[in-house]
């Protein structure tokens, strides 16, 4: 019977370091009473030139809590769940301006056969499937400008991304590459994702499910699938098995001369055996 670890890990790029700027990533994961397993990943908005860092913290947490109250995958990223993320959003906890609050999310939660994965705004997905075979697919919007879930606190904003997605203006773009296949281009229409974009993940023949933000692809020249391939490669599973694995890349990273530019976070599931957590 396979059985699920999970662990997370953020650090900030080096464009926020020269300019003495937060993190803007934040990332949050754990185990829930029967089982299953979470993650969350989020990335406050660079040009919102605003205190983001709080928003994706905030947003991150706001997203644990609601999975926290689940009980089976379906109850999971559920629309009245997101209904009561923004509204908490509009409460802005923290204060601050509205503009605090934008950041994209990605999150997953996993019994050992299957996975429900959320994305709201921009970041990647990654899978190891037990071949060896790593695959990635990232989510890009037009211009580089995402719907974001705190555009609830900005009622223009979003009615501009209403309409857009109404008449069919506007679609996102998943783009996937694996180490042995030709890459995928799909264009998803934008109103499937005002609210989150949802799917489930078969995790039958994977040994691990990454979701990160788009600072996986922002590693220098580094390719995004060539970052998630190091990242993926755990060599055992105690502890905090992903942050050990992402520090050893990042430091074979910067001998090689690949710096991450944006603050880069990743969290991931492994699926294994029970022999296998510690061997």
């Amino acid at each position: 019977m396979p059985t699920l670890t999970v662990d997370h890990y953020f650090t900030i790029g080096t464009s926020h370091t020269r300019a003495g700027e937060p993190c803007q990533d934040y990332a949050v994961s754990g185990t829930l009473k029967d089982g299953r397993v979470y993650a969350i990943v989020t990335d406050g908005c660079s040009g919102a030139n605003a205190r983001t860092d709080l928003g994706a913290r905030v947003l991150a947490l706001a997203m644990e809590s609601e999975l926290q109250r689940t009980t089976s995958l379906q109850d999971c990223f559920t629309p009245a769940s997101i209904h009561r993320i923004r509204t908490h959003l509009q409460s802005m906890p923290l204060g601050g301006i509205p503009q605090d609050y934008l950041a994209s999310v990605v999150a997953f939660c996993a019994t050992t056969t299957t996975a429900k994965l959320f994305m709201a705004g921009d970041g990647a997905y990654a899978a190891r499937q037990t071949n060896g075979t790593v695959q990635i697919t990232e989510a890009s919007w037009p211009d580089n400008a995402p719907n974001y879930l705190g555009y609830c606190l900005q009622p223009i904003v979003a009615a501009q991304f209403t309409a857009s997605a109404a008449n069919g203006a506007l679609s996102v773009q998943l783009n996937t590459h694996s180490t042995n296949a030709d890459a995928i281009t799909r264009d998803i229409p934008a109103q499937d994702f005002l609210q989150g974009w949802t799917t489930e993940i078969d995790l039958t023949d994977i040994s691990a499910l990454a979701i990160c933000t788009d600072g996986i692809g922002q590693i220098s020249k580094l390719d995004a699938l060539d970052a998630a391939t190091t990242c993926l490669a755990f060599k055992n599973y105690e502890g905090s098995f992903v942050k050990r694995r992402a520090m050893k890349a990042l430091a074979q990273w910067e001998k090689s001369g690949h710096i991450p530019q944006d603050d880069f976070s990743i969290a991931a599931l492994a699926r294994m055996q029970r022999e296998e957590v510690v061997s």
